[in-house]
């Protein structure tokens, strides 16, 4: 088990910076994480985001060690259940549900919900 290789997704700012490396749990979930973030940016529709996103965004062998890699966990099977935005009303919601992805609703007065249909979430701010 000691020469099982690590994996992690890195992140760079901008196109002359170090990519940061934040472990993932497994190679499959790093490149999972990897699509996700691609998918939200494809439905943004930003040409120059597209056409960069690979010198951006990448699955990397983890540079650290075991121990970091597992202090330093961030990429899991339950990341993919995590919202990846947040609205406090309609008005920015076809926006953000356009990425099919999960979004956390906030209301004044009632406790968020988590979820993918715009209608659900319509229905949430729409109740008195």
């Amino acid at each position: 088990m000691g020469s099982k290789k690590l994996w992690c997704v890195a992140m760079r700012p901008e196109y002359d910076s170090p990519f940061k490396q934040s472990p993932a749990a497994s190679k499959e979930i790093a490149h999972r994480a990897v699509a996700r973030y691609k998918a939200m940016t494809l439905a943004e529709g930003n040409e120059f985001m597209i056409e960069l996103f690979d010198d951006f965004i990448r699955v990397q062998q983890w540079h650290g060690t075991r121990k970091e890699h597992i202090n330093k966990m961030f990429y899991t099977q339950d990341w993919f259940t995590q919202p990846m935005f947040q609205i406090f009303g309609m008005s920015r919601a076809e926006n953000v549900f356009k990425y099919e992805d999960f979004v956390i609703c906030y209301k004044k007065g009632s406790a968020p919900i988590v979820t993918k249909d715009i209608e659900e979430a319509r229905c949430f701010y729409e109740v008195a």
